[in-house]
């Protein structure tokens, strides 16, 4: 698991349950006055609507590039998983009736990309000509690799898999399935992926003049060759990373720091700046744009973060010697889109707003919620002189798609009646039922409040103050309808004082949900006092995990975890990897709460078995060296450095990270060490309550049951369903190799990596036998992760005390003792 998460949820939380208790007071604070306002009605004046835009290709394609001009669209449009890779150059009208192919010479090996355009429509691209020897080698590449792993036994892949490292958080999924959405991330200002690029340059390391050959390329709006010339010898070398026209000159491009000029007329190309960034670091990539005025800008990304605005070119003499700034809040890069009626258009998950250069702030264009419009990823938008939008759109299935937006007249929208719906941070799953909800919907229309908007800072005082404020919300009878319960919010609380709407009987009158149909372990350990006032769609599960030659059949416990690492020759102050004092919240989350009793609001820290805890953690060091690279500390299960590896497990798949990356051999689930054994939880992602005060229950019960039906446990695409149903599927999947469904319906077998510390391990199907010891694993969990962030404060605070030998650990342990049992008696 990583440590950063649980800095985070300390550093950022300790909030809710203090404004729970002065909220319930009789004194009145300052915040009190400060209540969130909850909006009734849409902002109909910002509603667009979409359309997509169907073209002409067939099979698998991604769409590589957009463009525009005065008069016309211009997409590059790939295509993958066929018998032949092949691509098209397609314009048509902003009216989107006509879709004209323009013809490029694709024969041989032949491929495009950067695609540029001028006023008088003529196009640039970058064309690359492989040579039949060279794809001949390439395929014997790959045909040897496809062969060595045919032949590659289940004991010699394990012995492979010790010397693989793999990241908890990081997956690569399979290049044909993913690489559309991938691709799409090049869309923008005409520039090309930079994964991608890394790829193509890897692959041509070895190749020599006359097995690759990569020129520029201009044609005539008809698709004739009007001239055709090599790369300046910086491109060549680098990669072209980004190209755009300059208007009357010719074509700027772009490649690790290296500018080039291309003149219109004849081609010829020279190399005219070099920019580096400030540091030691090498890594530099500019994002350039062509205005609306003709003028060219670029913005520098670099790894020290000080970009905040534009620089401009001066194509006169050559040069980048002009600046401009940003509006607040606005930071340059692939999230930035020129446009014919405004400079700029910019996109988030919520909203498409615009700015002209010069504004300190930025106007709303399309509220994408009140306008029903689902985006995962904006990888392009451009605009006609009318103001419509075209936008290159991932959908709520991950899928680029290209789409035009026009704005609905207020008057043709419906009123209806509308229910709230608090967050902090509102999570995609979330806003992808909101959206089809409100399409579904005659009568009612969810409308979300996101009490982290007015809070843009990512830092634990922008978190605190939205935690809050809807807090003070929800126990003064002004909250939302319904609630995503966040990590820090103290649902035991909020339950125990009434504030939230008991859901048994909802699902007791509901023909549609049957409670037996659901993993009866997981739902039950989320009742409160014994009632059902949550909907949890899906779960992961928090465990520490060991290699079973370590181990045996023997639990790791708080007692004997010194001597069993001892007896494996590893030094127990890294026994648990990278945890640390200050990261050990995990420990206070999971084996710390089992001594409250929220139910009589009492708690026995005072027990022997919390001073063995505290004794536990102060033989880890207090904080990691600043120099230690974290994803060292993966590989030391397998180099047998390290006995317990704390982890979040939300697949199945992950079993095999785990064994065949992490460890490399077989595993078991210890869970966290206690005075007796070890000890597992169930961690439950989304959350949604009901407020009691909910002026349309069974319309939110509507929503809320969304969750749980199986159009959606059977799409959930991370962490465990609460469905049984839906989780046996998941398990019959992982039994078969990696897979994904074409255009054409057809189920096409794949594979896929997952990666840490730059190592990469395979994953391939399970056994029955794996799968049914994960769920029953799964099924025998009964206790859930507790987020208590006043309770791990007041353990934080007086723990020191013991670590710093200024008091003993029983001492530390009647403090803490006193202290929660008074904050207990308090909320209660």
């Amino acid at each position: 698991m990583k440590k950063s998460f649980w800095k985070k949820v300390l550093t950022m939380g300790m909030v809710c349950t203090m404004v729970f208790t002065s909220a319930c007071g009789k004194k009145e604070t300052a915040l009190e006055q400060e209540k969130t306002k909850v909006e009734s009605k849409i902002d109909k004046d910002h509603v667009y609507r979409m359309e997509d835009i169907e073209l002409p290709v067939n099979g698998d394609s991604y769409i590589q590039n957009c463009c525009t001009t005065k008069e016309n669209f211009y997409t590059l449009v790939d295509f993958y998983g066929g018998d032949e890779d092949e691509i098209s150059l397609l314009k048509m009208g902003f009216d989107a009736e006509n879709v004209e192919k323009i013809p490029l010479d694709t024969e041989g090996n032949t491929s495009y990309r950067c695609l540029a355009v001028d006023e008088k429509e003529n196009l640039y691209l970058i064309k690359t000509v492989y040579s039949d020897e060279y794809m001949a080698k390439i395929q014997a590449m790959e045909d040897e690799e496809e062969s060595d792993e045919e032949v590659v036994s289940d004991s010699e892949s394990a012995k492979t898999a010790e010397e693989t490292s793999v990241e908890e958080a990081g997956s690569k999924e399979d290049e044909d399935s993913d690489k559309a959405t991938e691709e799409a991330d090049s869309a923008n200002n005409n520039e090309e992926n930079v994964e991608a690029a890394t790829d193509d340059t890897t692959m041509s390391e070895e190749a020599t003049d006359s097995d690759v050959k990569t020129t520029m390329v201009k044609l005539s709006p008809s698709g004739d060759v009007i001239w055709e010339q090599p790369l300046t010898e910086s491109d060549a070398k680098d990669y072209v990373r980004s190209m755009i026209y300059v208007k009357d000159k010719g074509i700027l491009t772009q490649s690790s720091g290296k500018f080039s000029f291309y003149d219109e007329n004849t081609g010829e190309g020279k190399q005219i700046a070099e920019r580096k960034p400030d540091g030691d670091d090498d890594y530099y990539y500019a994002y350039m744009y062509a205005m609306r005025d003709g003028s060219i800008y670029i913005y520098e990304d670099n790894w020290d973060g000080d970009s905040t605005g534009l620089v401009k070119f001066n194509p006169d003499n050559m040069s980048f010697d002009g600046e401009a700034s940003l509006p607040e809040g606005v930071y340059g890069g692939s999230s930035l889109y020129p446009g014919k009626c405004y400079d700029f258009y910019i996109a988030d998950s919520t909203s498409i707003s615009a700015f002209n250069i010069g504004d300190e702030k930025t106007t709303l264009i399309c509220d994408l919620t009140s306008s029903d419009i689902l985006s995962n990823y904006f990888s392009y938008i451009g605009d006609d002189e009318s103001g419509k939008l075209y936008v290159l759109n991932n959908d709520e299935d991950s899928k680029p798609m290209l789409a035009s937006m026009v704005k609905v007249d207020p008057s043709e929208i419906a009123d209806k009646e509308t229910i709230t719906i608090g967050t902090v941070w509102t999570p995609m799953d979330v806003r992808k039922q909101v959206v089809r909800f409100n399409r579904k919907s005659d009568k009612y229309r969810i409308s979300l409040i996101d009490y982290a908007e007015d809070n843009l800072d990512d830092t634990g005082d922008a978190y605190s103050d939205s935690i809050n404020k809807l807090g003070l919300d929800l126990v003064q009878g002004q909250g939302p309808d319904m609630l995503i319960v966040d990590y820090d919010m103290p649902i035991q609380s909020y339950a125990e004082k009434g504030v939230f709407e008991p859901l048994d009987s909802y699902i007791e009158n509901d023909t549609d949900i049957q409670l037996s149909d659901y993993v009866t372990n997981i739902v039950d350990s989320t009742r409160v006092g014994g009632k059902l006032y949550t909907v949890v769609p899906s779960f992961s599960v928090s465990t520490c995990v060991a290699a079973k030659d370590n181990v045996g059949d023997e639990k790791v416990t708080l007692g004997n975890y010194k001597d069993i690492c001892e007896k494996n020759g590893i030094d127990p102050a890294v026994g648990m990897g990278a945890m640390t004092r200050n990261s050990a919240s995990e420990l206070y989350a999971t084996t710390g709460t089992t001594y409250i009793n929220y139910e009589n609001a009492t708690c026995n820290y005072d027990s022997e078995g919390f001073v063995d805890l505290l004794k536990f953690v102060k033989q880890f060091p207090e904080e990691m060296d600043e120099d230690m690279d974290y994803e060292e500390y993966d590989t030391y299960y397998r180099e047998n450095k390290s006995l317990l590896l704390s982890y979040n497990i939300s697949s199945f798949k992950e079993y095999q990270v785990l064994e065949k990356g992490y460890f490399g051999k077989d595993i078991v689930f210890n869970g966290f060490p206690t005075v007796d054994g070890g000890e597992s939880y169930i961690s439950v992602n989304t959350q949604i309550a009901m407020n009691k005060d909910c002026k349309n229950k069974e319309a939110a019960w509507e929503f809320m049951k969304s969750f749980l039906v199986d159009d959606y446990q059977d799409r959930l695409d991370y962490g465990f369903p609460i469905k049984t149903s839906a989780l046996e599927a998941q398990a019959e999947k992982a039994q078969h190799k990696p897979y994904y469904i074409d255009s054409d319906g057809k189920k096409v077998e794949t594979s896929e990596s997952w990666y840490a510390g730059g190592e990469e391990v395979e994953i391939t199907e399970m056994s029955k036998e794996e799968t049914d010891r994960l769920m029953d694993f799964i099924k025998s969990l009964t206790n859930t992760v507790s987020y208590e962030n006043k309770i791990w404060t007041i353990i934080y605070e007086e723990a020191d005390a013991f670590y710093e030998d200024q008091k003993s650990a029983e001492e530390v342990a009647d403090i803490i003792q006193s202290r929660v049992s008074i904050y207990l008696s308090e909320n209660r």
